[in-house]
Parts: structure tokens; C-alpha cells; sequence
């Protein structure tokens, strides 16, 4: 195991691990059909070239590189763990933008980047119950960053007929090649128009996001973990 945690902090190993990540995700791609419900729903600010925060579980991160589907940059966090850096990498092979960072180090400093790529008029993605959990549930910088960096939330998630659940704190889910896929979009938030409190827009996102992935299992036929 040492020599694993040593031999996966070498930039050659993180390389080759980040394209062997990014050639999965294109076969999958490529070999699965699928559907995308609630479009409707970023496509003005796709079309207008307004910022979004893209919120997209933990453990539904491995395809969603393709569920923006827009030439506007999109900037995505990554942690500073070995592990990260191949993430980095890997967002960075799909042409977005990585940001290192995370809760435990270099949170700050990714905050406020995040704060500033959306005042110049682009995107963030984030996962807001990472990097640790507890998992489906969301973090209060969330809605903190709609507010200081003027952008609406676009809740997001995807499902697949075939693949598994890794045993982790996330249930990550892993797809595999020639299933069905499906993408959903929810409602955009804007946390500006509101007259409810950061908690309660806290719950209402937190309620949206599990929803969608409750109904994206469903049209897979998956259970949700």
C-alpha cells in the first residue's frame, strides 16, 4: 500500500492514470444511449453566456463531464490529494477548468477563485457533500457563492441501467459500456430573488438534487444508495 500511495503521486502515474479515466468515460460514452430530461431548464443561460453553478452529487461525478453541453467554460474543483490531482487532470482532458482545492486545504483560496471565474462571466462545477460527505447532503458555501458571485444554481445528475455502486463513503457510481444512461436537469435556483433564508434554500437544493436522483435511478431501474 506504501508503494501504491508513493508511485501515485509521480506526474507520469497521474497522467497515465487521468487518460486511462478519460478513455472509460469516452467508451461509455459512446456505447450507451442516452436521454436528457429538463434541458430546458440551462439551455437560456447557455444561449445568453450566464454563469452557473453546476451542483452535481459526489458520487455522480464520472460522466457528467458530458451533461454540459455548451462551448462555455466550465471551471471544476479538485482536491489537492494525489487523487485529486488525477481528477485535475482528467477535467482538464474534457478542456474545463480545474481549481485546486478543498474543504480540509486550499478551501479559501478555491472559494474565492470560484467567486472571481464567476464575476468574469463563467461557470463552476462543484460536488456540495465532498470531499468527505456525509453523502446527499449539502454544504452551506453553496448558496453563500450564489449570493457573492451573482450566479443561479443548476442542479444536476445522472443514472445508468448497468453499473455498480463502489464501496465508498460516496457510493460512487461506476457505469459500464452498452447500458442506458440518463441526465437530468432540475429546476435553476436563484438564491438572490429569494426571500427565504440561506438555510432554507440550503434544504430546498439539498431536497431538488435528491429528488432528480431518486427519479434518474428510477428511470434506469436502479435503487438509489
Amino acid at each position: 500500500m506504501k508503494i501504491l500511495r508513493r508511485y501515485r503521486t509521480l506526474p507520469l502515474i497521474q497522467r497515465l492514470a487521468a487518460f486511462v479515466v478519460t478513455l472509460y468515460v469516452e467508451i461509455v460514452w459512446l456505447t450507451c444511449r442516452w436521454k436528457f430530461i429538463g434541458e430546458e431548464f440551462p439551455k437560456p443561460y447557455w444561449k445568453e453566456n450566464k454563469p452557473l453553478i453546476a451542483c452535481f452529487w459526489h458520487g455522480r461525478l464520472l460522466i457528467m463531464f458530458k451533461a454540459w453541453r455548451t462551448p462555455q467554460k466550465l471551471h471544476m474543483l479538485s482536491s489537492t490529494h494525489p487523487d485529486g490531482e488525477i481528477v485535475g487532470r482528467v477535467i482538464e482532458n474534457f478542456g474545463f477548468g480545474s481549481i485546486l482545492g478543498s474543504s480540509t486545504k486550499g478551501g479559501k483560496k478555491a472559494f474565492l477563485s470560484m467567486i472571481k471565474i464567476l464575476h468574469h462571466g463563467e461557470s463552476v462545477g462543484i460536488t456540495p457533500d465532498g470531499p468527505r460527505g456525509p453523502r446527499y447532503q449539502i454544504s452551506p458555501g453553496v448558496i453563500r457563492m450564489a449570493r457573492l458571485g451573482k450566479a443561479d444554481i443548476l442542479p444536476l445528475t445522472y443514472s445508468v441501467t448497468k453499473g455498480t455502486h463502489l464501496k465508498t463513503w460516496d457510493k460512487f457510481l461506476l457505469p459500464f459500456p452498452f447500458g442506458r444512461g440518463v441526465f437530468i436537469y432540475g429546476p435553476v435556483m436563484n438564491v438572490r430573488a429569494s426571500s427565504k433564508t440561506d438555510e432554507e434554500l440550503q434544504k430546498d437544493l439539498e431536497t431538488t438534487m435528491r429528488n432528480i436522483t431518486q427519479q434518474a435511478d428510477a428511470y434506469c431501474g436502479r435503487e438509489t444508495v
